[in-house]
């Protein structure tokens, strides 16, 4: 980096940021005000998902970057990050979340509640009559997670994409297009 682009304090990149989610925020709200409410309001505001917000601050800037004098550049040329390497960043990861919806266990039925709520109260009634570890209390555990099938298991098959989906998108940014925050020099700005 040269003198006249200076890495930006973490500091001012995260105050950025809280700007920019401010600033969402603010959107939102003003447009659950008018008629409809809130739900209307979510319907109406679906085109902000749509936005690339790494692509966005890559490309363009930020409001919160521009308010405070930064800018998002490649950190091996000190350039802006080219913008196939930005489009091909947000079509990877835009895929890796819908492949995490699609294999993403569904919602669970009401059926599946109440067999979940059994098997918590089953549970918290073994530890209830066997509150210090025992041979007994794992004897009728085992026999309850046979009955019931392992607990935490639905956790798992939902986490368990969307977090392998985001390590790739991660893995790739790092190869990519690594990215470091800068000061940019405002035109009014004079130094000897």
């Amino acid at each position: 980096m040269s003198e006249k682009r200076a890495r930006a304090p973490r500091w001012r990149a995260g105050l950025a940021g809280l700007l920019d989610v401010g600033l969402v925020g603010v959107v939102t709200w003003l447009s659950s005000r008018g008629r409809g409410g809130a739900a209307e309001a979510a319907s109406r505001l679906r085109w902000l998902r749509l936005i690339p917000a790494e692509a966005l601050r890559e490309q363009l800037g930020t409001p919160g970057q521009r308010l405070l004098g930064l800018r998002t550049v490649d950190r091996r040329t000190g350039r802006r990050v080219a913008l196939w390497r930005s489009l091909a960043l947000t079509a990877v990861a835009a895929g890796g979340q819908q492949l995490a919806r699609r294999v993403a266990p569904p919602t669970p039925s009401a059926e599946e509640e109440r067999q979940r709520e059994s098997y918590l109260y089953e549970l918290r009634a073994i530890h209830q009559r066997h509150p210090a570890p025992s041979h007994e209390r794992s004897a009728e555990i085992r026999a309850l997670q046979e009955r019931h099938g392992p607990a935490g298991s639905h956790l798992a098959r939902s986490l368990a994409p969307a977090l392998a989906a985001g390590l790739l998108t991660a893995r790739l940014r790092r190869r990519l297009a690594p990215t470091v925050e800068i000061l940019v020099r405002r035109r009014g700005d004079h130094r000897p």
